[in-house]
């Protein structure tokens, strides 16, 4: 095959991987909201999927999406070198301005690609998705909700309280109301042994209280898990708070 023709593919692979990476970006925004957007919408705890993936699940395709078409557009400048040399030296005169663009784009390059491994992020403490649905529908701002949450953790005498949504789980063949603790938060992309680890509760008393089978998986993500198996997971948060008390 002709280089000229292989070109074409890459570019054209290129093109759509931009367009894929682009869809995928959306969808995981406005599509599979987060926690506290979903409750806003749907006012209660859904789970979002799409194709059997959440929010999480596309979010690793859209980053390995994004090193493919990194890799191939390296690729491209590699098959196209003299030309982008040769353009290199039309756009900047002189050789050791080459040599120092040259390097400030390395050096940017590199910073941009590795620098999430090496920042320092803000932990603060904030209200969970019941909460802030609970009073963002009270017209309590997010900001006061991050505020009076955190003022209720520093002092003893101050609290804010957040009615708690009753939940329905059906087991033993009996449906019996509680009140999930908010504080509590189980997500599809989790798996049993992070939820085990967490919480302190063994993986088989989980097993034993959804019925799973005990060849089940550890390493298995509960949104998967909740597809073949059909439970809830705010069966997974009754059962912590219940363990709990």
């Amino acid at each position: 095959m002709s280089k000229g023709k292989w070109n074409f593919i890459i570019d054209a692979i290129m093109f759509v991987l931009m367009a894929a990476i682009a869809g995928l970006g959306l969808l995981i925004k406005y599509v599979l909201l987060p926690g506290t957007e979903r409750w806003i919408k749907y006012g209660r705890s859904v789970d979002l999927t799409f194709w059997g993936l959440d929010r999480h699940d596309w979010g690793r395709i859209h980053l390995i999406l994004a090193l493919v078409l990194v890799a191939l557009l390296a690729l491209h400048i590699i098959l196209h070198w003299n030309l982008t040399v040769c353009l290199f030296k039309n756009l900047i005169s002189g050789k050791k301005s080459r040599i120092f663009s040259t390097i400030f784009l390395v050096v940017i390059t590199v910073v941009l690609v590795i620098f999430p491994f090496f920042i320092q992020v803000d932990v603060y403490d904030t209200a969970t998705g019941r909460e802030r649905f609970h009073s963002l529908s009270e017209g309590v701002t997010p900001a006061e909700i991050e505020t009076k949450t955190s003022d209720n953790n520093k002092s003893e005498g101050e609290s804010f309280e957040i009615e708690k949504p009753v939940q329905k789980i059906e087991e033993h063949k009996e449906h019996e109301h509680h009140d999930i603790d908010p504080s509590i938060e189980v997500k599809g992309y989790m798996t049993l042994s992070e939820i085990s680890r967490k919480y302190n509760i063994p993986e088989d008393y989980f097993k034993s209280k959804l019925d799973l089978p005990s060849s089940v998986s550890g390493s298995d993500q509960l949104g998967h898990l909740r597809k073949q198996y059909g439970f809830k997971m705010s069966e997974i948060e009754l059962i912590i708070s219940n363990y709990k008390k």
